[in-house]
């Protein structure tokens, strides 16, 4: 990556740090931060497509709070669980099972009509396997896929409000 390249990405993460803080009305905590700025990067807005554009600094928003919160969890021993593993990884592993439906739905060809919907109706089978599988004893993973397929929906109903 060039310097060039490096200046436009700089420009960017600011940008989205900037529209995620006007989502929530306030300053962003230097954890929510450093989340949104590392979920940015890996959830580029060209993964999503033109049907989610619109909604690109939400949907960083949904999966930055659980990596600060995964973040927050794998800084303390208190959220080990009883074999030694933080749950910290749990919610880790959902949001990015989770990450990677919104990336499967957004890349359908047709494009959904209405992708928000359908990655909120597509959760719903990663939460059938969470809760069916082993692995996540405590069920951090299986609340962490609930919050974010709930946020997306609110932000399915939202956008279907707008519309009409």
């Amino acid at each position: 990556m060039g310097w060039i390249d490096r200046m436009f990405e700089k420009g960017r993460l600011r940008s989205i740090v900037r529209a995620v803080a006007a989502l929530r009305g306030e300053a962003l905590s230097p954890a929510l931060e450093s989340a949104v700025v590392d979920t940015a990067r890996a959830l580029k807005p060209e993964a999503l497509g033109p049907g989610l554009r619109s909604s690109y600094p939400a949907l960083v928003l949904v999966f930055a709070r659980q990596l600060a919160d995964a973040n927050g969890r794998l800084a303390s021993s208190h959220w080990s669980a009883g074999g030694g593993r933080n749950v910290g990884m749990d919610v880790l592993e959902a949001r990015g099972r989770a990450m990677g439906v919104l990336v499967a739905v957004a890349a359908r060809r047709p494009a959904p009509r209405r992708p928000l919907s359908e990655i909120a109706e597509a959760l719903e089978g990663l939460i059938a396997a969470q809760r069916n599988g082993a692995g996540d004893a405590d069920g951090y993973g299986l609340g962490t896929l609930r919050e974010i397929q709930r946020d997306i929906a609110l932000l399915a109903l939202a956008e279907s409000v707008a519309r009409n």
